[in-house]
């Protein structure tokens, strides 16, 4: 969000984030008996397989469409594999990322065996304590915009920051049925129901308004699955047009060990081509 603010400033803007971010789900069934489930991780020689195969992957929807390779993660929501980097992508793409600055996503050591997590906490506690000072990245980033922006544009640009904060994040959650789609948002966000979702122009489209469990808010926009029929793809192209360009964010989700991704990459563009016609979410 600075690097947003402070290119109207200087004179080659940074490249706006496509607000596309695409997951490789269940890669925990891509290597028969590669799982080790006292750790609840991947065997050494399976999570070579998983990166090799994954990143394959990547290169190919990257080369056959306009989504760039760092904008592509590989995980398992079930498993709570690999959440942080697909978190981190999440945040560095959306529109106004920061809102989602204090999400922790569920704990891959609550699945392992309790020696392991008993040990996993013990190394975390040792880490917390070995660290006595924090930065005050507020105050340091506001110092950094006192120098060279004006004062009365400073106050604009904090009016609008202070309005943005207020809106919860919006996230768009799309793929096939079965991909997990209901298991990431739980286990990625951290998050519970806060109220009933919402049905949003047909009972095959719903908003959900979760509660982060580090406190505030997330809506989710869970979009009807793909790739079933052509006639029911073109009905819920409408609704994709109508609710992707007003999120911050869209989370496309593949199944990993699947092996045609041609409706995925033919997804891809479409929500490419929609979200570029609206280079910022329509409030």
């Amino acid at each position: 969000m600075l690097n947003q603010i402070l290119s109207r400033f200087r004179s080659q803007p940074p490249k706006t984030p496509l607000r596309l971010v695409v997951g490789l789900n269940q890669v925990d069934k891509m290597i028969p008996n590669g799982w080790d489930e006292r750790l609840n991780s991947p065997t050494n020689e399976a999570e070579q397989q998983i990166k090799r195969r994954c990143n394959d992957i990547i290169k190919k929807l990257s080369q056959e469409t306009e989504i760039s390779e760092q904008s592509i993660e590989y995980y398992s929501a079930l498993k709570r594999y690999n959440l942080i980097p697909l978190l981190t992508k999440i945040i560095q793409n959306a529109y106004a990322g920061f809102k989602l600055d204090n999400v922790k996503p569920a704990d891959p050591f609550e699945l392992a065996d309790p020696d392991v997590k008993a040990f996993a906490n013990e190394e975390r506690r040792k880490m917390r304590n070995g660290v006595e000072e924090k930065v005050d990245s507020q105050s340091k980033t506001l110092d950094e915009i006192k120098k060279i922006i004006p004062e009365a544009n400073l106050k604009l640009i904090l009016e609008k920051l202070q309005q943005e904060t207020k809106l919860p994040p919006k996230v768009a959650v799309i793929g096939k049925s079965g991909v997990g789609k209901t298991t990431t948002i739980n286990n990625l966000f951290n998050a519970e129901f806060k109220t009933s979702p919402t049905t949003v122009g047909t009972t095959k489209a719903q908003i959900k308004e979760f509660t982060l469990s580090t406190g505030g808010a997330l809506t989710v926009v869970d979009l009807p699955g793909y790739g079933r029929s052509e006639a029911e793809d073109q009905e819920y192209d409408k609704i994709y047009q109508d609710l992707i360009p007003s999120c911050d964010l869209v989370l496309l989700i593949l199944q990993a060990d699947t092996r045609d991704f041609s409706d995925d990459i033919e997804m891809i563009n479409k929500i490419t081509k929609w979200l570029k016609n609206h280079s910022v979410p329509k409030r």
